[in-house]
């Protein structure tokens, strides 16, 4: 191995994962960091890393000259860019190459031809591989788009030439509709890649999510990795992955796999890549969608079923190393299964979210791949991944069992995640039959996914949790004050006073247990309490229960077999300060729901408008979210100008109402 020292051009889970391999080959490791992100994990693993700017991605982690610079300062053999950011970027592995540091993936010329989808699919065509039908020419122009777009039929796909992660994509189902959503698509395409170019795909109602992993050598030795699916996808996004892809006949499985390595071997492909494919449910066809020229994300689930460490044989090839293995000698055993642990509210439209983590409990029996930890903080200005959970068994249904108990034992609390959403995925039958497509979610939800009911006993046991963690020492409720109150008839020793959801409930301590007293609800008593700062174990009419519990000030976490729920519970004190605050909100006004970058102001001051009108676009977290008018009237003050950065809560503008009529 000629590679002595590595930078990691990259941040959090991706960063640690590759410092993992590097360290156990031998190689050294040097991290970058943003402002943001100068106590993270990444860095503190790294053998030593260096500051490259703010945490606005685009002055740190997309600033090539910078990056440059200090590998050079550093020493380093070779830069790993990830995945992300710079891991696609054509003239980051050239200048790269021009500073004497090898990049590791394939050459600035392969990534320029398959990372445009425009550029790939023509290489398809040439190398006989299938690709949907659809138009992806240099004119742009709405007539042009329009007539090409008819020629295809309704409905149609748009989607970004440069980049993914389902932005700069609209599916449009009337020509009516194309000329705004060309425009939206274009839009987001040139904010997030900086090329509004976009192309148009026949749109395939129910399709599956194939892609096939490849590894080529510069000794001309291409293979795959077998295929994963990866069509459990919302808004384009994928969420939970797999390998093999189920349900895939025997035939149709050989096809994809020998198609992608046609493909790779007629560009000559090197490093790591994967080769995606749409496959049409109705009719068994598949075509080609894209290549990505870098490490995936889903990268875990094939090193699972193959036994192969993808960055090692990154670094390898980089090195000028042939693969050690031949296509014969990869087997695929038992059955991966990964889920995207993220940042976002599920039940408001997969609003991201951010915070500090109060608290992080990493799941049992699975492989984590993490960049986070209790105390981290979660911003805009980066994806909203947390962490990927990656289960490994003997087959699908083992492997299920195995990663819905991790994550069902995985608690974050500080931030709300999509933990319990996975989880509802996973139970669906559609997932857990393997029947699934790129439309399932819409169909499971179709008014959006609504968030587990919260019951009377789980809000009892948090009550509970909270008083329990409020007591010093897990002592008496009588060396302190705060909640409680004196009461002590019918064999009672004291009772509690705490406020949940602005109602009052009751706790009673007596010498079998403690009662729990929600207004107008059967009491809920528990008894043979064991508490420890993550843990209750009680009995509950004669039935021993155990939930795992995390307690930050107002905020109790409860987790059990059935989800994780987050209750804010307050005693008599906290709920009299916050109920006199003044949280200055108002009717006429809109604030803004996360952190962010003002990306676009819609409407000016003095506009009439209506209520849903979009006034303000948002840029948080890769992804753009609409602030809408909150009634009808004038536009009346607007705060903030494109590219001011604001924060949650922000005042963003108010609005003179319409006077209702006589």
């Amino acid at each position: 191995m000629n590679i002595k020292s590595i930078l990691i051009a990259n941040r959090a889970e991706i960063a640690l994962r590759i410092i993992r391999t590097a360290r156990a080959m031998g190689i050294r490791t040097i991290a970058v960091y943003s402002d943001a992100d100068r106590n993270a994990p990444h860095v503190r693993e790294a053998d030593t890393a260096f500051h490259i700017g703010p945490a606005e991605a685009v002055q740190s982690y997309l600033n090539a000259k910078r990056i440059i610079e200090t590998a050079v300062e550093a020493g380093v053999d070779a830069v790993h860019p990830g995945y992300g950011f710079l891991s696609e970027n054509a003239d980051f592995a050239a200048d790269c190459k021009t500073a004497g540091l090898r990049f590791v993936g394939p050459s600035a010329e392969l990534i320029r031809t398959m990372g445009s989808k425009i550029e790939a699919k023509k290489h398809a065509v040439a190398a006989g591989v299938p690709v949907v039908p659809g138009y992806n020419g240099k004119d742009q122009s709405n007539e042009i788009m329009s007539a090409k777009a008819n020629e295809i039929g309704f409905p149609i796909l748009i989607k970004a030439s440069a980049g993914g992660g389902g932005r700069g994509i609209r599916i449009v189902k009337k020509a009516s509709d194309l000329p705004v959503a060309l425009a939206n698509a274009s839009s987001e395409a040139k904010a997030s890649f900086g090329d509004p170019t976009v192309l148009l795909e026949r749109y395939v109602e129910k399709a599956r999510h194939i892609e096939v992993q490849v590894l080529g050598d510069t000794h001309d030795n291409v293979v795959h990795l077998f295929e994963r699916d990866c069509s459990m996808q919302r808004n384009h996004q994928k969420i939970i992955e797999e390998a093999p892809a189920p349900n895939l006949p025997a035939p149709l499985r050989q096809a994809i796999l020998e198609s992608a390595v046609t493909l790779a071997t007629s560009v000559g492909y090197r490093n790591a890549g994967t080769v995606e494919y749409l496959l049409d449910e109705n009719t068994g066809d598949f075509f080609f969608l894209e290549m990505n020229t870098r490490l995936q994300v889903e990268h875990p689930v094939t090193e699972a079923v193959t036994g192969i460490d993808l960055v090692e044989c990154q670094l390898r090839v980089t090195a000028g190393e042939p693969l050690s293995f031949r296509q014969e000698d990869i087997a695929c055993t038992g059955w991966a299964i990964e889920a995207r642990v993220a940042a976002e509210d599920p039940a408001d439209g997969y609003r991201p979210e951010t915070g500090d983590i109060a608290a992080f409990t990493a799941p049992t029996a699975c492989r984590m791949d993490s960049g986070v930890e209790a105390g981290s903080v979660v911003t805009h200005h980066y994806d909203s991944m947390l962490a990927k959970v990656i289960a490994h068994g003997n087959d699908r249904a083992s492997a299920l069992a195995q990663l819905s108990s991790g994550l069902t034992k995985m608690q974050i609390s500080g931030i709300t995640t999509n933990l319990n959403f996975l989880n509802d995925l996973m139970r669906s039958d559609p997932f857990s039959k393997g029947l699934h497509s790129i439309e399932t979610i819409t169909m499971l939800y179709p008014n959006g996914w609504p968030a587990f009911t919260v019951t009377d006993k789980i809000r009892a046991i948090a009550v509970l949790a909270r008083y329990l963690a409020d007591r010093p020492d897990h002592t008496t409720p009588w060396d302190s004050l705060g909640a409680w109150r004196s009461a002590a008839p019918g064999g009672r020793r004291g009772m509690a006073v705490y406020h949940l959801e602005e109602q009052p409930v009751e706790l009673y301590e007596t010498s079998e247990g403690i009662t729990v007293q929600l207004m107008d609800r059967r009491p809920q008593r528990f008894t043979h309490l064991i508490f420890t700062h993550d843990r209750l174990v009680f009995e509950q009419n004669g039935q021993r229960h155990e939930v795992s519990i995390l307690y930050d000030g107002t905020e109790v976490q409860v987790s059990n077999e059935t989800g994780s729920f987050l209750i804010r519970v307050e005693n008599g004190e906290e709920a009299f300060l916050s109920k006199t605050s003044d949280a200055g909100s108002g009717a006429y006004e809109i604030r803004a729901p996360m952190p962010g970058v003002v990306a676009e102001v819609l409407k000016e001051t003095g506009t009439q408008v209506k209520v849903g009108d979009p006034i303000i676009i948002i840029e948080t977290m890769k992804l753009l979210q609409k602030i809408n008018a909150p009634c009808d009237g004038e536009l009346s003050t607007i705060y903030f100008r494109v590219g001011d950065s604001i924060e949650k809560y922000a005042l963003l503008a108010k609005f003179t109402p319409k006077e209702p009529q006589e």
